[in-house]
């Protein structure tokens, strides 16, 4: 609760400050700010809280261990974005501080969808996630590319919401109750489940599904990315995902765990194409940005194991590390790119082309981001991968074979990148600076991945 406060209250000073003729203070305000809700979050998160929230709000919140970690992947990757953003935000001039706080708004957006106990608190926490989304995404008026990337995400967005609306009202009907423990008792205590509920746990489903763009629900995700900013882009692929995929854990684990029979064959189905189709597809692209937008939703359907090992053993806490090490990767990788694509005007892979031997510090990122991605041994990425893996194996062990066959896939176009910079004798032309902001950012990205290879059994102790 108190980085919720830090962030709507560093948002509100960024609109007001976004007034002034001094915009050169915008970015340390949004980076203090989300600075000091990470050291707040840290803090409560290892016991040093100076309230407890929860006494307060018990039926609305719970500021647990789950809600304090996944704020604090969501918080540092937000904090990662702001310092790319002094390159990345560089040609906005009046609505500089619109953006700093649409992005900080959006993040507690992320914060109560972490923390909720209520189905309505789940419902604002998606409209307060995705309200500044729409505005970001079409934040370049002049591009038409960015204003039907904001109006597909608007309607998507909004269809999706009726979708889980009406899915919540099906689920009141036939449990009396918006509280998610109470709805729990309800399916336990009832002699046998209805159709009502069946039919609003299918469509919570779906709704849900349209939000981390999953199959077959994915298809605004690839246009949208593509036309959205880049920095908006890559807050899309990690903060928003991030978040999607907390709240339907936390929904599904507390909710509707007496339900699983029913719904874990939907999901298996819907985890099953998106991994598929989405990697295959991907094989496919020669626009950078596109690649990531399959990519992110790939991955979209390795974390639908994780719903559907509710109930096993560090499920939980396997989706906690690869949404951190797969945060930390998208945004290295679109701070690379960024800088490669906007000086050359190309966003096609052959943009990298020479880059090892031109940008040796942008080509590593590249390089070790990919790998990661990929899940490629000794990287973060891969312990993300096998401790997903294991905690859904047991339950489904087929589905586990299949998403090993798609990381297999995935090599195949994410080694297209490390080609191209390494092994094309084409070379574009790149300025010899590399924004300071950018440097500082993939640094402390590749040294939080160095860490997490290291030690990654250390985030499990978060939950």
């Amino acid at each position: 609760m108190t980085a919720l406060i830090v962030l709507f209250t560093t948002a509100i000073i960024a609109l007001f400050a976004g007034l002034t003729k001094n915009r050169g203070l915008l970015q340390p305000i949004a980076l203090i700010g989300s600075l000091l809700a990470l050291g707040a979050t840290v803090n409560d998160l290892l016991g040093g809280g100076p309230a407890n929230w929860n006494d307060m709000y018990p039926r609305m919140f719970l500021f647990d261990q789950y809600a304090l970690a996944f704020g604090g992947v969501t918080i540092l990757a937000t904090s990662l974005i702001i310092a790319l953003s002094g390159w990345g935000f560089r040609n906005l001039n009046e609505t500089l501080g619109d953006n700093y706080g649409l992005i900080l708004f959006s993040l507690t957006g992320a914060l109560v969808m972490f923390s909720f106990t209520n189905l309505t608190m789940l419902f604002l926490g998606i409209e307060i996630l995705s309200i500044p989304l729409y505005v970001l995404a079409g934040s370049r008026r002049d591009d038409p590319s960015g204003n039907e990337a904001a109006l597909k995400y608007f309607l998507m967005g909004a269809f999706a919401t009726g979708i889980l609306l009406f899915g919540m009202a099906l689920v009141y009907g036939a449990t009396a109750s918006f509280d998610l423990q109470a709805i729990a008792r309800a399916i336990e205590a009832g002699p046998a489940q209805s159709g009502m509920l069946n039919v609003g746990i299918l469509l919570m489903v779906i709704g849900l599904s349209f939000k981390v763009s999953a199959v077959p629900f994915h298809f605004w995700a690839p246009d949208v990315y593509q036309g959205s900013p880049n920095l908006v882009t890559a807050f899309m692929a990690t903060v928003v995902k991030t978040a999607g995929f907390a709240a339907f854990y936390r929904l599904f684990s507390m909710a509707f765990p007496g339900a699983e029979s029913f719904w874990s064959i939907p999901v298996a189905v819907v985890a099953g194409l998106t991994m598929t189709v989405a990697n295959l597809t991907a094989i496919f692209q020669t626009d950078f940005k596109r690649m990531m937008a399959y990519s992110s939703i790939s991955h979209a359907g390795y974390l639908l194991l994780a719903i559907l090992a509710i109930g096993t053993e560090g499920s939980d806490q396997a989706l906690l590390f690869y949404t951190l090490t797969y945060s930390l990767a998208t945004i290295c990788a679109f701070g690379a790119y960024m800088v490669v694509a906007e000086q050359n005007g190309d966003g096609s892979f052959s943009a990298f082309n020479g880059l090892g031997s031109k940008q040796p510090l942008l080509a590593a990122v590249l390089v070790i981001s990919m790998l990661s991605l990929a899940g490629i041994p000794p990287m973060a990425g891969f312990f993300g991968k096998y401790f997903l893996f294991v905690a859904a194996f047991e339950k489904y062990p087929w589905l586990v074979v299949l998403a090993v066959i798609n990381s297999a896939i995935s090599i195949y176009y994410y080694f297209k990148i490390i080609i191209a910079m390494y092994f094309s004798r084409e070379e574009n032309a790149y300025s010899a600076h590399l924004p300071a902001g950018v440097r500082w950012a993939v640094l402390v990205g590749l040294i939080l991945m160095a860490l997490l290879t290291v030690v990654p059994g250390s985030v499990y102790a978060l939950i």
